[in-house]
């Protein structure tokens, strides 16, 4: 108890000296000797004025602090929000995809090698619009954008096509990328871009660039 005690005069001591130091090295300054003198030179009203505005600017100041750590707060909860929605989305995506994966070799069973022949010919924008049947969307719900030409090579031509999607879910579109990549004709995914829209009911636009490709006929 002694030593506590002793310490704490220690403390108290070290923080008189410091105080002094500082009053001392102030007191030498010009600019604090000349704001001294004009303070003194004020009349007790205006000293109590200036008194009274000093402590306005102060709690003004502790007022604009806590509404700015407010703000902050607000703001880093709204961002958590949508980190937690996209980490939802993500996660019911990696979901539908282990699903999918599942449900090809059945469906490959089940519609044989000469299934859906049609499509493996044609333009390509009916073959896309024919897969949106599978992904569960109206055709309605699908775009597509007029076809680029990408790299070729003796054996294969490549098109690059831009997909819009609109008003669909994660599910829709997870299956639909799905069923490009794995159906019938070679297509690659290259970009997906989704706009929430900041809907609630969990609807969405999307946009997927592919990239399609065809063989090469050699006479």
């Amino acid at each position: 108890m002694s030593n506590n005690f002793f310490k704490l005069e220690n403390i108290k001591e070290k923080f008189k000296e410091t105080s002094s130091t500082l009053t001392d090295a102030l007191n030498e300054q010009v600019w604090f000797q000349e704001l001294k003198g004009k303070w003194e030179d004020l009349d007790p009203q205006s000293k109590t004025n200036l008194k009274l505005a000093s402590i306005g600017i102060g709690l003004l100041s502790i007022f604009l602090l806590i509404l700015t750590t407010i703000w902050n707060v607000h703001s880093l909860k709204q961002e958590l929000a949508e980190k937690r929605n996209l980490l939802n989305v993500i996660q019911t995506a990696n979901d539908e995809i282990r699903r999918l994966r599942d449900t090809v070799p059945s469906l490959e069973a089940e519609g044989g090698s000469g299934a859906g022949s049609e499509k493996n010919s044609g333009p390509w924008s009916s073959y896309f619009e024919s897969t949106a049947g599978g992904a569960g969307f109206e055709k309605a719900s699908l775009s597509v954008s007029p076809e680029k030409p990408g790299t070729a090579s003796e054996q294969s031509k490549e098109m690059l096509y831009e997909l819009n999607l609109k008003h669909v879910n994660i599910k829709q579109i997870v299956r639909y990328a799905f069923s490009l990549e794995n159906g019938q004709r070679p297509v690659k995914l290259r970009n997906l871009l989704i706009d929430t829209k900041g809907d609630p009911s969990g609807y969405l636009d999307a946009t997927l660039s592919v990239s399609a490709f065809s063989m090469v006929k050699h006479e």
